[in-house]
């Protein structure tokens, strides 16, 4: 058997197979198109790519009986289909519609200005994306949408069975959208490949995007619920389809009366696709709301309970994540996320205390697991709208430490004042808030990196009260 390559007839996509696997049948990895595996090529030194065959599905024409037709009486209605019918009718009146094989009412596009473009395949109840868009957020938004159009209350479900990505920020999940504008109001519940679920918002077309809430740690197969009621939008989650937690709300006015609901999938690296699958995806619409034609009704069971709830895997310490060259990347516009001394990092809490800009999980208490920057007694207003970038050929540079807990559950730290890379970009200082963005890859054997945004409380403790004078 010889190995040989050959290309997808659908997207191009280069497929690696062996001699042995010409003439069956594949599926192509990014477009799932279904193909014919071409002849080996005579020569193992030819320069040319082939290309396989789309396989065509065929549709069973109808067989017809000898003699001329006639119209079905009402007795020979088979009594199976008067069944099918009336569950078909009862689904319908309750406003819930499950969609499987027929995609025929989704409509699938790309969102903004996106490097590869976007795939959709609907099979077996499986709803299989592909997206790639460099992010959902800031002031405009680069993704894959497969969506249909809504008017009024509605309520989106959906099991996100699995999603694909080497960025820890890609995210797949269920969104609601004034328009298909890059810039439109929307809301989203999504899970990330490795930063938890997060539910953000637009509140309106044009303005910055604004994280909501974050719920680290968790990580697909996961469920997903997002509910329109007028301009309130809520977020559920679940690890099993049955007990829901709440995970955020808000409010968001969409001025035009139709609006889209549907599942989006976002890459966060504009260079490669984001593949994520989706199952028991379930569509609820309020008395009186009006969707687009119905497709299928037919339910699935939900799958058991999981014994224990999945746990999250480090993303590897690669070029892509960790570099000592920051100059020309793009800082994302998420919460600060990483891997700090080989473990995962979502940001949960920033502060500026004592001339130090300390980004932190944990709420409350001593900082156990983080990183912290000192500038040396330098006041929030003063690093307001100033920018500091750090390479690894300074002498002398702002101290950095970090905190993580080593095996025993002990506090460890370590300072770096020289060899590392950070950029910091800090914005305007308001109502004792300093926001800023953050790109820092450390030069410890783990490749600690820590790349996104934070808001930083900047608001200065208040002075303990003077101690009463001594008795006389």
């Amino acid at each position: 058997m010889s190995e040989f390559k050959y290309a997808c007839p659908v997207c191009g996509q280069h497929i690696k197979c062996d001699s042995s696997q010409a003439g069956t049948v594949m599926d192509c990895p990014t477009c799932f198109q279904k193909i014919t595996v071409p002849q080996a090529p005579a020569n193992a030194d030819q320069k040319f790519i082939l290309t396989g065959s789309k396989v065509e599905e065929k549709r069973p024409s109808p067989t017809l009986a000898a003699g001329p037709a006639t119209p079905a009486t009402a007795k020979e209605f088979p009594a199976a289909m008067v069944l099918i019918l009336m569950l078909v009718c009862l689904a319908v009146g309750a406003g819930v519609y499950f969609f499987t094989r027929t995609h025929s009412r989704w409509k699938t596009v790309d969102i903004g200005t996106v490097g590869v473009p976007g795939t959709f395949r609907l099979q077996q109840e499986t709803f299989s994306l592909a997206g790639s868009g460099a992010n959902i957020g800031a002031q405009t938004d680069a993704f894959h949408f497969v969506s249909q159009a809504v008017n009024g209350d509605v309520s989106l479900t959906a099991h996100v069975a699995g999603i694909q990505n080497p960025d820890p920020r890609a995210t797949a999940g269920l969104m609601v959208r004034e328009s298909l504008a890059p810039d439109s109001a929307n809301v989203m519940i999504g899970v990330t490949a490795n930063n938890g679920v997060v539910f953000v918002q637009r509140p309106e077309a044009g303005a910055p995007a604004e994280t909501v809430k974050v719920m680290p740690r968790l990580r697909a197969p996961y469920w997903l619920r997002l509910t329109r009621q007028g301009n309130q939008f809520t977020a559920e989650s679940s690890a099993n389809g049955k007990n829901w937690k709440p995970s955020g709300s808000t409010t968001v006015v969409m001025k035009k009366k139709g609006v889209r609901a549907g599942l989006a999938v976002c890459s966060h690296n504009n260079a490669t696709l984001c593949q994520a699958s989706f199952d028991h995806v379930a569509l609820n619409l309020a008395s009186g709301s009006n969707a687009a034609p119905k497709s299928v009704t037919h339910a699935t069971p939900m799958p058991e309970a999981p014994k224990s709830p999945p746990q999250p895997i480090a993303p590897p310490a690669n070029d892509t994540n960790w570099m000592l060259v920051l100059d020309t990347n793009a800082i994302p516009d998420l919460p600060a996320a990483g891997r700090l001394h080989g473990q995962d990092f979502l940001l949960e809490h920033a502060s500026f205390q004592n001339g130090s800009l300390l980004l932190r999980t944990g709420l409350r208490g001593p900082a156990e697991f983080g990183v912290s920057v000192n500038f040396s007694g330098a006041q929030p207003e003063d690093l307001s709208e100033k920018n500091l970038n750090v390479t690894t050929n300074a002498e002398k540079a702002a101290r950095v430490t970090l905190r993580w807990k080593d095996d025993s559950g002990t506090v460890q730290k370590q300072n770096f004042e020289a060899g590392y890379a950070l950029r910091l970009q800090f914005g305007t200082l308001a109502n004792n808030r300093l926001p800023g963005k953050i790109q820092l890859c450390l030069p410890d054997p783990e490749k600690s990196y820590l790349s996104g945004s934070f808001v930083a409380n900047a608001a200065k403790p208040k002075p303990k009260p003077a101690p009463p004078p001594p008795p006389k």
